[in-house]
């Protein structure tokens, strides 16, 4: 997905066909190109119809998220990505190329796989989210000229961070499945509380002067919520 776009598509190529064609489908943009279209041409039309394309996003019913053990996709860092496990001596996520398969022991039991692989998704998003928050917090930080006092990342099924009155702030693994401009906004929104703990104008101020793009940001988060979620 381009950062110019507040939404993310998958991309389908047929060399039969001879036309692209865009459909909404259940919360998701589908694009469907005949074999060879070019990228650029591709980025073009999905700007000329961001417009209808929102509009249908906004009025489409969301898919339900599959379980773990039937899931075939994930998100990654913006990009859904071909998702799959598979029995092995340990577990382990390996992320190789446009593809995520999850390793599970051999010792789990057939009722345990599923939590298993929620658990180990986890653990991984987890581990990413600990090295990206750290760098992008003192990067912000700097710039916007605070000093929050300690970070944590957590998992929180309503909110994406928070930022207390003792300056701690914390933020979501799952941000790790958002594209890195999504994320580096919650970082943004988080630190501004520590010059507003509210969501006055004069907060909003702060995050427009540091994250001038920031509603697209929400409603990337807004659209993705449930897969994420």
């Amino acid at each position: 997905m381009s950062e110019s776009l507040p939404f993310s598509y998958e991309l389908i190529f047929s060399p039969r066909r001879r036309s692209v064609q865009l459909a909404v489908v259940q919360g998701r943009v589908k694009v469907r190109a005949p074999t060879g279209t070019s990228a650029d041409f591709l980025q073009q039309l999905l700007q000329r119809k961001q417009a209808w394309v929102l509009k249908h996003l906004q009025n489409s019913t969301p898919a339900a998220v599959p379980d773990w053990l039937s899931r075939t996709q994930i998100l990654v860092a913006g990009q859904y990505l071909d998702f799959s496990w598979a029995l092995g001596s340990k577990g382990k996520v390996l992320v190789t190329g446009q593809n995520v398969q999850v390793q599970i022991p051999q010792r789990v039991s057939i009722q345990r796989r599923q939590p298993y692989i929620q658990q180990q998704v986890q653990y991984y998003f987890t581990a990413l989210a600990k090295v990206f928050f750290q760098q992008q917090v003192q990067l912000q930080a700097s710039l916007m000229s605070v000093a929050p006092t300690d970070l944590r990342i957590g998992n929180w099924q309503r909110k994406w961070g928070y930022c207390d009155s003792r300056g701690v702030v914390g933020f979501n693994w799952r941000l790790m499945q958002a594209p890195e401009w999504v994320a580096r906004y919650v970082v943004v929104h988080e630190l501004a509380h520590l010059q507003h703990m509210n969501h006055s104008t004069a907060f909003w101020q702060v995050v427009s002067r540091f994250y001038p793009d920031y509603p697209r940001a929400q409603a990337w988060l807004k659209q993705h919520q449930q897969q994420l979620m």
